[in-house]
């Protein structure tokens, strides 16, 4: 009995823009892919965005972790993580720039074969390495830009505008990634979509990060060390992983507007060489 009900329930909810949203998610496996985003960021594209914060200039806390949407005091303990002492590191070792780019890499192709599975398309070869490395040049000037906000707008303006300017910088990112990891495939107006869901997901993952996993750093790292603070910062990782293929499968069933069969990377059946349209027939018939 239970089982049927199950049944009828998922059959009701298949056609919904919500059960096409779960059925994208499972395709993409996202809580294992979220999972593995975690794992590969905190091994591989944190030294990423610490050779980021180098090149820019300013430590970890101030350029990724506050910028990310911690208080202070959570900042001061996860960026605590990655320092020696009570200074920022002003260069990295060679071990450290090896991660930076296969923890780049790896991040950026999971990326690309969640936007490629979730919007049917083919990406492969050399044009996708290339799109991966324009990506990641993106990310630089993304997170160069969260630091002119932080520093230029926030103290003018105040955070008012500090967050409109965060949410349209967010917003761009990730339409213009979408459009970058998928080769160019989808159009720009098929995206919007996927790119605002994104940056709105984005956006409520920073505010769950200040007013949630912040008090829980604290805590957790009093009670437990760093290991506290490792563990909710993993914590923030999987949800950022779920929010950037959250917004992608939310905004590629909302803006599709095309049945199955006719997305992209799926051909139509072939019509029988046989049979022509009626409406042919009749003009011939006429002739």
């Amino acid at each position: 009995m239970a089982d049927e009900a199950f049944r009828t329930g998922r059959n009701r909810l298949e056609p919904t823009v919500a059960g096409q949203v779960g059925k994208q998610l499972s395709e993409v496996g996202f809580i294992n892919s979220s999972l593995q985003f975690a794992a590969v960021f905190t091994l591989g594209f944190i030294p990423f965005l610490m050779v980021l914060s180098v090149a820019l200039g300013s430590d970890l806390s101030r350029a990724i972790v506050i910028r990310s949407g911690f208080s202070a005091r959570a900042g001061q303990d996860v960026a605590a993580l990655f320092t020696h002492g009570r200074t920022a590191p002003t260069t990295l070792p060679v071990l450290g720039l090896v991660l930076a780019v296969l923890g780049g890499a790896a991040i950026s192709h999971m990326i690309q074969t969640w936007y490629a599975t979730i919007f049917r398309a083919d990406i492969h070869g050399w044009k996708a390495v290339a799109r991966r490395v324009e990506w990641l040049a993106g990310v630089f000037g993304f997170v160069a830009l969260q630091v002119v906000i932080g520093r230029r707008i926030q103290p003018l303006g105040g955070p008012v505008a500090a967050a409109s300017a965060q949410f349209l910088l967010a917003l761009a990112f990730w339409w213009w990634s979408l459009h970058c990891l998928l080769s160019g495939q989808i159009p720009w107006r098929r995206l919007f979509l996927a790119g605002l869901a994104t940056a709105v997901c984005y956006i409520g993952l920073g505010v769950y990060m200040a007013y949630v996993a912040s008090s829980s750093i604290v805590s957790n790292e009093a009670l437990y060390g760093p290991f506290g603070a490792v563990m909710t910062l993993l914590t923030a990782e999987i949800g950022l992983g779920v929010a950037l293929q959250l917004g992608a499968a939310i905004g590629a069933t909302a803006g599709r507007g095309e049945p199955d069969d006719h997305r992209p990377g799926r051909s139509r059946p072939p019509r029988s060489p046989g049979r022509r349209p009626a409406v042919t027939f009749a003009l011939r018939m006429e002739s």
